[in-house]
């Protein structure tokens, strides 16, 4: 397995875009969290209220951290023949196809 650590600079700040849960309950209470941060949950007693303060949260805790990005390459199944790679290889080679075709007939003699 290789791992490929590369730090990326932007020019211009990305937007992270996050997918929020909105729940309601038989009390009209609202229950606001994020999908990608399961810890961070707000609830109020209606949906405009539970977004901004979940949004207050977000950016406080995002004002400190610094997102970069990871690339893990993995490495060939190994049930992957290796020799795949060279298949075809010297399908239209004329040279190789007169020594296959020397050794078949080589081959056919010792039978």
């Amino acid at each position: 397995m290789v791992i490929n650590i590369s730090t990326v600079t932007l020019s211009q700040p990305e937007n992270l875009k996050l997918h929020i849960l909105l729940e309601r309950d038989n009390q009209k209470k609202v229950t606001a969290s994020v999908l990608e941060f399961p810890s961070f949950k707000i609830q109020a007693s209606t949906e405009k209220q539970a977004l901004e303060e979940l949004q207050k949260l977000l950016y406080a805790y995002l004002e400190n951290i610094e997102i970069i990005p990871l690339e893990i390459i993995l490495s060939q199944s190994k049930t992957e023949n290796p020799w795949l790679k060279f298949a075809g290889v010297f399908q239209d080679d004329p040279d190789f196809t007169e020594i296959a075709e020397s050794l078949r007939a080589e081959g056919n003699i010792h039978d």
